[in-house]
Parts: C-alpha cells; structure tokens; sequence
C-alpha cells in the first residue's frame, strides 16, 4: 500500500500532469471566454441592427410622405394649369393660395415655381428633361435633377417635377425646388449620437441629403460597398460596412432603397460607439478571465514545486527505508522482502538462490575497547570489501550490529562458498589505524541454499544463522555451509577457512 501511494504521488508530482492540467483548465476557460464575447458581439450587432432598422423604417415613411406631399402639390398645380390655360398663374391668387398652403403644411420642404418648361438646365440634363412620363413603382410620377445652389442663400436645391406628354398652352412648367439644407437639419434631430449619420442619395450614388458629424461619409459611401455590392443584391438590408483602412471607419449601416421614388435612405452608426456596452463587457470579462489564469497558473506552479518536493522527500524516506544509514547497503527489511520475491521466483522457475550471513568477530570488544567511532569505521570497512566481491545483482545488507547479510540469485552453494571465502579474505586484510593501535579484525560466514521445502524466508534464513553459530563455535574466521534438508550435516571442521 506504501509503495502504491508513493507511485501515485511521483505519477502526480510529474511536470507534465500538473501543466497538461493546466493548460486544459486554462484552454476550457478561455474558450468559454472567447465563446460568451462571441456571442454577446454578435446579440450587440444584432440589438444595434434593430434599432437602425427601425429608424430607417420611420425616415423612409416620413420621406415617403413628404414627396407624396409633392406629388400631390405638383399634380395640383399641373392640373390648375391644364384646365386654366388662358389664365396668367403668375397673377392668380387662387393658385397663389393653393400652392402657399400646401408648402406651409409640407413646413417650407418645397418651393414651387413656375419655368418656362425646358429652359433650366438642371431639368434638361434630368428625366424630366425628356418627354417620357414613366411611372415609378408604387405610383409616383416625380422626376429629380440635379442639386443646385441657389446664388442669393446660397443654399442647395433639388428640382422635382412631374414628366408630362402634352405641353402647357403657355409654354410654363411647375417645379418644385427641394430645400435640402431643411431636408438635412430634419435628419439631423434624428442621427444617433455620436458618430450616426443619415443621408440620402439617389440611386447612382449622387448625395442629396445627409447628417453626420464627417461632411464627406456619404460620398465615400457611394463609391463603397454599400451600393456596388449590397445595392444590387437587396433593396434594403442591415449590414456592416468595412471598408479599406483610411476610408472611414468601420461602420454599422442599415438602408432601404424606396419603391416608389428614386431615393435611397441609409442610416449609419459608428461600429465602436454601438459596441461600446459590449467593448466594456468583454474588457471586464478579460479582466476577470485573467484574475482566475494568473492565480491559477501561480498556483499550478507552486503545486507543482510543492508535488516535486514531496517526490524527492518520499524518494528519501524510501531510500532510508531501504538501505542502511550508516553504511549505505541495504536494511534488513529490503533485505527480508527481495529474498521473499527471489525465493517465489526460484520456487516458479527452479533456479539456485543461496544467501550468507556475516558476522564481525568480537565487534563488541572493538566498540568498548576502541570507541563507537572506530566500530563505524569497521562496518564502513566491512561493507566496502563486502561490495568489492559481489556481482552488481546481488544484495548486501546490514541486519544490525556487526552482522551483515548476502543475497546470491542464480548462485549454488558451492559458488556461494567460494564468494564467502573471497570476502573473508579481502576483510582479513583490513587494518584501521586508531590512537591505540592498528585495528585488525575477521568475520564468520554461515551460508545456505534455497530449497524446494522453503516455505518462507524464514527457514532458509534460520539455516543460515545455525552455519553462522557453527562457524562461531568452531573458532570464527570460517566459512560454514548448512546442510540442506535430504542432507547430514558437514563437519564444521572440513568447511572452514578454504
């Protein structure tokens, strides 16, 4: 269960877990950010489209309305003169009065004069210049010209008049002069602020009308995209225009070309102005997206310093569970759980397995005569010649004391023997100087092997403590094999010192 945990613990304090959660954390965050700014862009647009619709709406009703107006005033007239030809209408007070008061109703829009029919150039160069009466769609007659200023207000007109076949017998014609300047103060009280405008055009771009704060909007809408590319498509529509860098800014436009009068009403709103609400939005919601990513990614961070920490320090708690402090080779319990998976792996695949205990002689004499410090020195030794004759397979632990244990895999007793003679050897060559004299010390060997009968590591442990206590009593610095289970047991005598 120890190791388990300590495996789930390095398996989570793995720098790659801790930032490939993190960053799916963040990328669900983010786009779930990016996502809601999206849609809440989109629902702005479309709020703002509405209510651009719907202003267009009202001014092409109340535009409509002032040109029936018109219409109706210019239809009048003509009639006046098609049943008075012989009557003087520059004189006649009753057309005076008639033309006066349908002027005042319209709150001055028009002005109506009496020509000579075509002899003013504006009307020459405009449909009604020609003898056609083509009926616009909705029932409408009116033909426009070309805005002209008048040299004394220096305002701007534009000529209306309706086309007739017949001509007057007095040669006049009734035109109606549009004050665009009025027509364009109206728009104004209606523009959204800052930054709308409305304008009015004809249908080949020319401007006849406009409010907004840039004189010159409307003429680079008549060359834009507005009219070479959404015009022709729909005869009204919402739409956003964005032009070329430098043009002009990018803009929220909704128009609606008239069915029954040459003209073309567009409303504009700055693109900027009416996503403020949600610029303002999406700047807080920023803001919060990133009051969660910074305290996020600072605590992914630390936890990640904190998982490595707790990684290493359950890598040095394994290390001091499973080796000796002092001498750096294994401890009994590591000792005690290798040789119980060494002895299941024998038992399974019928391999030799062999292990020796090693005790110093008299190491207790050596702590109370020469010190602790010097008994250290003894087990450092001890251990270091120790290593120096084992394969890198094999194991080497200390089981407390003076005694040390050997775990051989794949090793007969025979060879086991040989191994234990070679370190007594090498330890019998062991000399530690003290300020009482040169230290020289041996050790005794009792080795075993693993059998078919082991049950567990007990029993082949317990055989070799009994060689050990055999090589004891037959004079230490011996080597003493346990007999195995279908064996007498060897003379101590004949198995020492090789």
């Amino acid at each position: 269960m120890e190791r388990e945990n300590i495996r789930h613990v390095e398996e989570w304090a793995r720098p790659r877990t801790v930032v490939l959660l993190t960053l799916l954390l963040l990328a669900a965050l983010w786009a779930v950010v990016i996502a809601s700014l999206v849609v809440a862009r989109d629902d702005s647009i479309a709020a703002a489209g509405i209510a651009l619709q719907r202003l267009t709406h009202a001014l092409e009703q109340q535009t409509r309305q002032q040109f029936r107006l018109l219409d109706t005033v210019l239809a009048a007239s003509e009639n006046w003169l098609q049943d008075h030809p012989a009557r003087d209408p520059h004189r006649d007070s009753g057309l005076r009065r008639l033309v006066d008061s349908l002027q005042e109703s319209s709150g001055d829009f028009f002005d109506i004069r009496l020509l000579a029919a075509g002899t003013d150039p504006a009307l020459q160069a405009s449909p009604a210049g020609s003898d056609r009466s083509e009926r616009q769609p909705g029932g409408s007659r009116l033909a426009f010209g070309r805005p002209i200023t008048d040299p004394a207000t220096a305002r701007v007109h534009l000529p209306v008049v309706r086309p007739v076949h017949n001509r007057h017998a007095n040669g006049l014609q009734m035109v109606a002069m549009v004050d665009l300047h009025a027509l364009s103060h109206g728009y104004d009280a209606e523009r959204l602020r800052p930054g709308g405008a409305i304008a009015l055009l004809s249908p080949d771009g020319t401007v006849l009308a406009q409010a907004a704060e840039d004189r010159q909007l409307a003429h680079s809408l008549a060359g834009g995209h507005l009219f070479s590319r959404h015009l022709p498509q729909r005869s009204r529509a919402f739409v956003v225009l964005d032009e070329r860098p430098g043009k002009h800014p990018r803009l929220l436009a909704s128009y609606s070309s008239l069915p029954d009068f040459p003209l073309v009403v567009i409303v504009l709103e700055d693109y900027d102005v009416a996503l403020a609400g949600w610029q303002r939005q999406g700047l807080w919601t920023i803001l919060l997206a990133l009051g969660v990513t910074i305290p996020l990614t600072v605590v992914a961070w630390r936890s990640l310093r904190l998982l490595r920490t707790l990684a290493e320090h359950s890598v040095q708690l394994q290390e001091l569970a499973i080796s000796d402090q002092l001498t750096g080779v294994s401890s009994r319990q590591h000792f005690v759980a290798t040789l119980a998976d060494e002895l299941a792996l024998r038992q399974r695949r019928h391999l030799p397995l062999a292990v020796m205990l090693l005790d110093i002689d008299f190491f207790r004499r050596i702590n109370d005569g020469y010190g602790h410090a010097v008994g250290d020195q003894v087990l450092l030794a001890v251990a270091q010649a120790a290593k120096g004759a084992l394969r890198q397979r094999d194991l080497l632990a200390r089981f407390g004391g003076g005694q040390f244990a050997v775990l051989l895999p794949d090793t007969e007793i025979a060879e086991a023997l040989l191994v234990a003679d070679r370190i007594r050897a090498l330890i019998g060559e062991i000399a530690i100087p003290t300020e009482d004299g040169i230290v020289r010390f041996s050790v005794s060997v009792g080795a075993s092997e693993a059998t078919a009968s082991d049950r567990s590591t007990d029993d082949l442990l317990k055989r070799a403590a009994q060689a050990l206590q055999s090589a004891a009593a037959a004079g230490h610095d011996r080597v003493v094999a346990a007999p195995s289970t279908s064996e007498p047991s060897p003379d101590p005598a004949t198995t020492g010192r090789r």
